[in-house]
This record gives C-alpha cells, sequence and structure tokens, in this order.
C-alpha cells in the first residue's frame, strides 16, 4: 500500500508497537527513497494506542509531499502524526547510566570528546525495543555523567546498515576539511537491509563541521570489501611514524592493521589471530611505571599486552578479562583526551517492561598496575564521578551488623575493605547479595573471584549494579529490577572497614 503525506512540521512521527511483528516501510520523495525501516506493527486494530513515536526529521522536505510505502493497514498510517518536537514522555530510568529515550541500544560508537563535550554515538533502533534497523543514535555529555540524547545521525541506505565505527577530531586537516571537523568511520553492513541486497561490508567516512550536531556522509568508500562482513574500525594517530592507524576486525577471531597518512588511503600493513577474540577491536598505549605498554582490547573484554611500532602489533597472546561477567561489551575508548584514556562498555540489559532496551556503562579511566608479579589493567569511575560523590556514612564490618537509612533516590556506592571476606551478606534497596570464599553471590547468579578481595565496591543504579574489586582490576556487571533507589541498607559479617557513598542529581 502506497500514502502520501505532506509534510508541514519538522518531525513524522511513526508509531511503534513495541515488541510486534515488524514490516518493511520506505519512505520517498518523488523518486528519491529516503528512509528504510523494519517497523513493528499493530495486528489487531483494536489493541488501541501505539506504545511510542519514533520522531524523523523531515524538516529538508517541509513543503513536499513524502510516499510511505509497505503492507500496512489503513489504520497504520493513520496514526502518523507531525510536529515541531520530537520531545518523548520522561521515564523511569538510571541516573548516570545512560539509555535511549525510546528504542534498542548496543555497541559505542564514534566517542570523542571536542569543545568541551563528550560525544556518545550509538547503535541504535529507534522503531523497536529489539535489535534492528542499525542506525547511530546519538548524545552529548560535559561530565560523562549527565548525557542529553540529540536526533539520530546515520540512518540505513543503499550500503547498508549503519554499523560500529569510532569517531576523531580531523586536527591535521585531512579529506580537504576544516581542522575543527569531526571525522567518523564506521561499517556499511551491506546486506544488512534490503536496499542493500546485493552489497558486503565496506568501511566508510562520515564527517561534521557543526560540531557534531550534523553528519554528513561521504559518497565514496574509504576500504572496500576484504572479508564479507569485516568491520568496527578503530582510528588514531601513531606520533613516533607520522600515520593514522585503523584496528579491524576481518572474520573469526582474525584482526588487521591498517595505516594512512591521509585517511583517505589504507594499507594493511599486518593481522593478528587471537583465540577466541571478536569484533569492536580497540588499540591505545599505557603506562607501567617505566614502561610503555600497547594494550589490544575485543568486544568481550579480552585484552592483550604487547608492542606497536607503527606496522605490527607483537603480544604474548595471553589473554586476560577486564570483565568477570557477561554483561559489558563492545567497549570503545574515547579520542580527543590527552591526560587520560577513558573507555565506556554498552551493558546488554533487557529493562523488562520499558520502552528502552540496554544501557551504556559508567565511563572508566584506565591505567595499568602491577598485581603479584602481573601487570593487568585497571578500570576505576571517571574522577568526574569520584570527585561530585559525598561520604554518607562509616562503619565497621562485624557480626552485629550495620543499618542506615536512606531518605532518598541517589546512586549509592558502597566501599568494603575487608581483612576478613569469607562471609559478608547485604541487603539493598530489597535487593540482596553475599560474598562468601571469593565467591559473589547476587539473586540466581554465582560469580567465582580469581583471587582474595582486597577492596571491594558496589555502584548501585536503576536496573543496574557496577562491582569493582581490586583496585579495578576485577570488573563485575549485574541487571536488577531495581527502580526506586531509597530505603534500608544492611551490612552483616566480615571483619573491617565500610563507607557508603551517595551521588545525587
Amino acid at each position: 500500500m502506497e500514502y502520501g503525506i505532506k509534510i508541514n512540521q519538522k518531525y513524522l512521527g511513526i508509531p511503534v508497537y513495541a515488541g510486534r511483528q515488524e514490516e518493511l516501510l520506505e519512505i520517498f520523495c518523488g523518486e528519491e527513497k529516503l528512509f528504510e525501516f523494519q517497523v513493528p506493527v499493530n495486528q489487531k486494530e483494536t489493541d488501541g494506542k501505539c506504545d511510542y513515536y519514533s520522531y524523523l526529521n523531515v524538516e529538508k522536505y517541509r513543503g513536499h509531499e513524502l510516499a510511505l510505502r509497505g503492507d500496512f493497514s489503513e489504520a497504520f498510517f493513520e496514526e502518523l502524526v507531525q510536529a515541531d518536537s520530537d520531545a518523548q514522555e520522561p521515564l523511569v530510568r538510571p541516573l548516570i547510566h545512560f539509555t535511549a529515550q525510546r528504542g534498542w541500544i548496543n555497541d559505542p560508537n564514534g566517542l570523542v570528546y571536542h569543545d568541551g563535550r563528550y560525544h556518545l554515538f550509538f547503535q541504535y533502533n529507534p522503531m523497536n525495543t529489539r535489535w534492528q534497523n542499525m542506525s547511530w543514535g546519538h548524545a552529548v555529555s560535559e561530565d560523562l555523567l549527565h548525557f542529553t540524547q540529540k536526533e539520530e545521525a546515520l540512518y540505513p541506505d543503499e550500503n547498508g546498515t549503519m554499523y560500529s565505527g569510532c569517531g576523531l577530531v580531523n586536527e591535521r586537516g585531512m579529506l580537504d576539511l576544516p581542522k575543527e571537523a569531526l571525522l567518523f568511520y564506521y561499517t556499511a553492513a551491506g546486506g544488512g537491509n534490503r536496499w542493500s541486497k546485493d552489497k558486503l561490508f565496506t568501511q566508510r567516512i562520515a564527517y561534521s563541521t557543526d560540531g557534531g550536531e550534523t553528519l554528513v556522509k561521504r559518497p565514496k568508500e574509504a576500504i572496500g570489501v576484504i572479508e564479507p562482513d569485516s568491520r568496527d574500525p578503530k582510528i588514531f594517530w601513531h606520533e613516533e611514524t607520522g600515520a593514522y592507524i585503523m584496528v579491524l576486525w576481518l572474520c573469526e577471531n582474525k584482526f588487521g592493521f591498517f595505516r594512512s597518512e591521509n585517511l583517505k588511503d589504507w594499507e594493511m600493513t599486518d593481522s593478528i589471530d587471537l583465540a577466541d577474540a571478536w569484533e569492536c577491536p580497540d588499540l591505545f598505549r599505557l603506562a607501567c611505571g617505566d614502561e610503555s605498554i600497547w594494550v589490544f582490547t575485543s568486544a568481550d573484554g579480552f585484552y592483550y599486552l604487547g608492542q606497536f611500532d607503527g606496522y605490527k602489533f607483537r603480544t604474548d597472546g595471553v589473554q586476560h578479562r577486564a570483565y568477570i561477567t557477561n554483561l559489558p561489551y563492545a567497549a570503545q575508548t574515547y579520542s580527543g583526551v590527552e591526560d587520560r584514556v577513558i573507555s565506556v562498555p554498552w551493558l546488554r540489559t533487557h529493562n523488562a517492561g520499558k520502552l528502552y532496551t540496554g544501557m551504556m556503562g559508567l565511563g572508566r579511566e584506565l591505567s595499568l598496575v602491577k598485581r603479584n608479579g602481573k601487570i593487568l589493567l585497571s578500570l576505576l569511575p571517571v574522577r568526574e564521578y569520584e570527585e561530585t560523590k559525598e561520604t554518607a556514612a562509616e562503619f565497621a564490618l562485624g557480626d552485629d551488623g550495620f543499618v542506615l537509612e536512606m531518605e532518598r533516590d541517589a546512586v549509592t556506592e558502597i566501599i568494603l575493605e575487608p581483612t576478613d571476606a569469607k562471609s559478608i551478606s547485604m541487603q539493598f534497596f530489597g535487593q540482596e547479595m553475599a560474598i562468601r570464599d571469593k565467591m559473589i553471590f547476587c539473586g540466581e547468579e554465582r560469580t567465582p573471584l580469581p583471587e582474595k578481595i582486597e577492596d571491594i565496591h558496589i555502584l548501585i543504579d536503576r536496573g543496574i549494579l557496577e562491582i569493582y574489586a581490586n583496585h579495578g582490576t576485577m570488573n563485575v556487571y549485574y541487571e536488577t529490577d531495581l527502580d526506586v533507589l531509597c530505603g534500608k541498607i544492611v551490612i552483616k559479617g566480615g571483619k573491617g572497614t565500610g563507607r557508603i557513598c551517595t551521588w545525587k542529581p
């Protein structure tokens, strides 16, 4: 069926019935195809109001008639709305963990710091609460704690859906663009939509000359087909050899290293197979004492230590794990940050009963530390969080227990420094957790810890627990159904000291 609608306002609202059967929607202006989405639709016309509207910016087509085509009933087209605002009704959501206003998110993309703002782009399906229609969403923050969602940055097109990629400031004035331009390298997943059904995966470029507000796709690919679904470019400048470096997942457990002096012509200089590692590579340098060490990471939080000379990466192949549980995935580090390395992962939460799925982890500052003769990656919360949390109580661990009543919602952090952690039980806001014999018990989950706990931090936000121990070298994440962040905290057992901290919006 085809339906025509004359555009007289900035946004066209598409009705979304989250989780329902999807149908293909194509939108045209004359002969030009503008959008293609899989949209979940109401199969029973008596079901009532849609779950939410996904708003498309159609400002440039104001005064024109758009044609919407697909296997939809008249009732679907009658639910379309136009509006001059894309504001959504507020939902209960985490306080310092980014979630989309509506829809599904996964991998963080295009992380770049520029002109006082941290840009968080991300894999996004604005049309449903499950994976589909891979686009780039966009949010910005000045402190990595308060994020404001912006309009979608990249939509699927004739080259494919928009898979993961990176961002950087064009500080050397490449690609005939100003030095203040922001550059974004992404994977066009050919074959990921009907529009691109005969194509494979390529690496492409978008840029922004208005501080990230608008991304413009360059027509020519940056790197053509290598393997059918090679993806996830991450780029940085290598000062010693005067070139940009791209790391790219190629296939199976194989990753490629590419060089370019102009961000346009790329040469593969190395490839490496890393058992079990897959997708979303990153490569960065950290100091460990007087030693400079390169760290290679993959999507599951595996990391490998080695040396990189601008051409080849050499590692002993020993696989380390940044996370003990599997909730975090596809972490990426920010570019444009000079004095620290900041990483943000996607947290694979289900958010049952919500109109958003998935969230981003709290930004972590990365460093290398030596423990028991081993060099390990430490992930500690960004200083913006550490500098703004407040101490609410201090106490001693013991059988008599400690009780604190929290009167208003706040991110809460329980900090324990046990001399004996063989049996510690906790209750907070209705959630139960225990530490016994190097094991964490949380709901139905049981998580063995690889070594004795010296310090442990339990950071509590709506829907998520981030737990880090031993100076951030052990990291555990759990999804919860907590929506209320106030009430009683009870801690019993063990020996040592403890502290409660809060962060209030």
